[in-house]
């Protein structure tokens, strides 16, 4: 094998290094968001239950249920916001994900392929 055929090998294995640590992190970064969507839905549930019981209590004043009631709703539009963003950072990581397998798997085969021409 020659010296620069060496030297591509040596740098794609580094490069697969790098792509190896970047898939840990995204790795971790997932499990981070899976318990950040854990703790979302327990607050939310905890937040409905909540509203669900002020609004029970105070029925018989009006104005004191339209304003939980106006609070439920916004409570509500805040919980499709953080949904929606905790789907589309979700997303995100996936389609990382994608590329740094794909950035592997292209790797792996130049340096296969190489070490097949290297020793031709």
């Amino acid at each position: 094998m020659n010296v620069a055929v060496e030297n591509k090998i040596d740098e794609l294995t580094r490069a697969l290094h790098n792509v190896t640590v970047l898939q840990e992190q995204n790795q971790t970064a997932q499990y981070r968001l899976e318990r950040k969507e854990q703790s979302w839905e327990e607050i939310n549930r905890h937040g409905s239950r909540l509203f669900d019981r002020l609004l029970s209590c105070w029925h018989k004043d009006r104005q004191m249920g339209l304003l939980f009631e106006d609070n439920k709703q916004e409570f509500w539009r805040f919980q499709q916001q953080n949904k929606y963003a905790l789907e589309e950072e979700k997303e995100q990581l996936m389609a990382d994900n994608r590329v740094l397998v794909d950035k592997e798997e292209a790797y792996h085969y130049e340096r296969r392929k190489l070490m097949m021409d290297g020793e031709l």
